[in-house]
């Protein structure tokens, strides 16, 4: 038997309520610091720039004796000296190799002298500065009503069908420098709720990279990630403080924001269309039309539609600061470019190298002599070596004979003899050996001709060691006989024939295989580029570059790495190669492409809590010991104004929330820069009904309406008279009766007596 069981279900989780739906687009904003000494001009040198400006004083490109009055002409004093430079000078080594061949690089000759001033203050530029970290908070907060876009005027009991479509045109064009244009049209089925952080992206994307103009020539910057990339450009050229540095992002921030969100939001209001179309009704309705049917007998009316927009709130917020380290790199791509050489040249070599050995052209025999000589080594008897000392030792020399067959000759070849000269001993080797001395010569011996071989023996002492034999080879050939010189040319040309076969043979074998080898090298060339990342490829060479391998062969270090800088977080801009010269790599891409970079710039912020350690080794290369106690205090103010910051304005001096009790509501802290808002497009309509102004009734129907109107008046006043008749009936009865009352005039009947 079934059993009902009822759900006891809270009334209160079944309400609702109003929530945000906020999305975000992220951005970053970076300002050089300068950080000087004592708050005043002298700035405090990263290790690298020390390194720099000794090299250039060194190898050339600034005049050593000219650098107290350069670094006057600055307003720097107090710079060799505050930086320790004399002692950074006897650090660095005297001779490198790499640079004591280099070419010096050229001065900057102009009217106004070498510029050297010049060359110097932009050494000196500060790679330290301040990230902010930003973002754009897009909510929806409600509608608005639009603009008018039809006005329908329906007859009195008129009928139309009403079709609505609405649709969106996106256009996408893109400016290259071969003046080639290419369109994108896509059409939107859906309501434009989300799509103002798509386009809010892509112009973001485009004014931080190309500028406002869109173009490809300006630089190239990482691909748009969650968080962002990293915009440098601003209206100053250092920052002395944090506070600076807010300011001046901020401004730039805000502005950069509203005008994309208003350039998005203006293009998308401007492409969105709404059409209505009047069909004649065929019998079936289609789910996208609408019948709309004006109610009215002699009133026409009219109906307007409005497009409902959806009203945006834009609140540019600032959820982060971090300190950041940019570097540059010159010639960013050519660490990939070498591996792509690298890699289809070992593909070639493996390939040629598996090919059996090339052959070998045979040379023309002596006249006279044949083509072909047949040839075979023969071995001497073993002789017994006599000849010790009176310790067991030896150095004496031996005539050993080599018996020639009738018929053979030797073939001339000593390192035959002496790779066969061979001891027969248990003595080690290590303490007995021996030599061909001399040129061995054919002589007879025992009325037979033979190769006498002289070798020398030499072994060390050993008392009542044991004894020692001696044997050796010798190549021979068969003895050429006189025979026809055509017989001969006839031999030769067969070998050269068979030659050239084997030639072409070996020949198509190795076309084959470098064919195969430039197959395998586009394949290899295409999975680098495939899985190629230029922030990964950036990020290697700052390794390389400022990361010895002392400092990163143990797994503490990279973790101590990984949790000073937030790699995740890097992001770079690369530069067009026509600052290098020369061609480009790819010249089907464009000049400012990762690929045909002249430099590149990495920005890699520092985790929040670990400044102190990472400027300890950006400005003295030292991981556990501190600096100099004037620097020190210096790195350690400006860590302490950054916090002061983030205090004030982020509510933590570390970006992390306080937890003081147990399950802590924690609210999300910002620090609003700006706020704003835009209309953007919707798929809905706003209807509005308005009366006609005249009727369209003739006389006769004015009649019927009039009468009807005086009908109906008189049918409601008889109602009103009926219903008082039964109240006062009913209350003049005392008792029960059978009385019949009839009231009114009954249906079908004439009137009542």
């Amino acid at each position: 038997m079934g059993r009902v069981v009822v759900a006891d279900a809270d009334p209160a989780t079944l309400g609702f309520s109003t929530a945000h739906s906020d999305r975000y687009v992220y951005s970053n904003y970076f300002v050089p610091v300068r950080l000087t000494f004592g708050g005043g001009e002298t700035p405090i040198l990263p290790f690298y720039v020390k390194q720099a400006l000794i090299e250039a004083i060194r190898y050339g490109g600034l005049d050593g004796d000219r650098l107290p009055h350069l670094l006057k002409q600055l307003g720097l004093y107090d710079l060799w000296k505050a930086n320790e430079m004399d002692a950074a000078t006897e650090a660095l080594p005297g001779a490198d190799s790499g640079m004591s061949y280099r070419e010096p690089p050229a001065r900057r000759q102009t009217l106004l002298g070498d510029q050297q001033a010049e060359f110097l203050a932009g050494l000196l530029q500060s790679d330290v500065g301040i990230a902010f970290l930003d973002r754009t908070r897009i909510r929806p907060v409600g509608f608005a009503l639009g603009e008018h876009v039809y006005a329908l005027a329906l007859a009195p009991g008129e009928e139309a069908v009403l079709e609505q479509r609405t649709y969106t045109k996106r256009e996408l064009t893109l400016e290259e420098q071969n003046e080639s244009e290419q369109q994108t049209d896509v059409e939107l089925t859906s309501a434009l709720t989300t799509e103002l952080q798509e386009g809010f992206e892509r112009q973001k994307s485009l004014t931080d990279t190309w500028g406002l103009n869109a173009s490809h020539t300006g630089q190239y910057t990482s691909p748009t990630g969650i968080w962002g990339t990293f915009n440098a450009s601003h209206t100053i050229g250092f920052a002395t403080s944090v506070t600076a540095a807010s300011q001046e992002t901020s401004r730039r921030a805000v502005k950069d924001s509203r005008t994309a969100t208003s350039k998005v939001a203006a293009r998308y209001r401007t492409q969105h269309k709404t059409d209505f179309k009047l069909v004649t009704e065929t019998g079936t309705e289609s789910s996208s039309k609408r019948t709309v049917r004006n109610p009215n007998r002699a009133t026409p009316i009219t109906l307007h539609y409005f497009k409902v927009l959806q009203r945006l709130e834009l609140a540019h917020e600032r959820y982060g600061a971090r300190v950041c380290w940019a570097p540059t790199i010159k010639d960013p791509a050519l660490a990939f470019a070498q591996k792509i050489t690298g890699g289809r040249q070992r593909i070639r070599d493996n390939a040629v190298a598996a090919l059996p050995p090339m052959p070998v052209k045979p040379e023309r025999p002596p006249r006279g002599a044949p083509a072909a000589v047949e040839t075979r080594v023969v071995y001497s008897a073993v002789v017994t070596l006599d000849k010790w000392g009176f310790t067991g030792d030896m150095s004496a020399d031996y005539d050993i004979d080599v018996t020639l067959d009738a018929g053979w000759e030797w073939d001339g070849n000593v390192d035959t003899i002496r790779q066969n000269l061979n001891l027969i001993t248990r003595r080690p080797p290590t303490a007995i050996a021996a030599q061909v001395v001399g040129v061995p010569v054919v002589t007879e011996a025992d009325g037979r001709p033979v190769l006498r071989v002289r070798i020398h023996v030499g072994a060390a002492s050993w008392l009542g060691g044991p004894g020692a034999q001696a044997q050796i080879a010798a190549g021979f050939r068969r003895t050429p006989t006189v025979v026809d010189q055509t017989a001969d040319d006839a031999a030769y040309n067969a070998l050269v024939a068979g030659y050239l076969t084997d030639l072409q043979e070996w020949q198509d074998r190795r076309d084959a295989a470098l064919a195969a080898a430039e197959t395998a090298g586009d394949e290899f060339e295409a999975r680098l580029r495939a899985g190629f990342s230029p922030v990964n490829e950036m990020v290697s060479q700052i390794v390389e570059a400022h990361f010895p391998a002392s400092v990163r062969d143990e797994a503490w270090e990279i973790d101590f790495w990984h949790r000073v800088f937030d790699w995740e977080r890097a992001s770079f801009v690369a530069y067009p190669g026509w600052w290098s010269g020369g061609d480009a790599r790819a010249p089907e891409r464009d000049p400012g492409d990762f690929v045909n970079a002249s430099w590149a710039k990495l920005y890699l912020p520092v985790r929040a809590g670990m400044e102190l350690a990472a400027l300890r080794w950006i400005f003295g290369k030292v991981v556990a010991t501190r600096l100099a106690p004037e620097v020190e205090r210096e790195l350690e103010a400006f860590v302490d104004e950054l916090t002061a910051y983030r205090a004030g304005h982020l509510g933590t001096g570390d970006e992390m929330p306080e937890l003081t009790t147990e399950c802590q509501d924690v609210p999300e802290r910002v620090y609003c820069l700006a706020k704003w808002t835009e209309l953007m497009p919707t798929d809905g309509t706003h209807l509005e009904v308005v009366q006609g102004a005249t009727t369209a009734a003739d006389e006769v129907t004015a009649k019927e309406i009039s009468d009807a109107e005086a009908l109906r008046a008189a049918l409601l006043d008889g109602e009103v008279q009926t219903n008082r008749l039964r109240t006062r009936a009913y209350d003049q009865m005392t008792e029960p009766a059978d009385v019949d009352i009839h009231l009114g005039t009954p249906s079908g009947s004439g009137p009542t007596a």
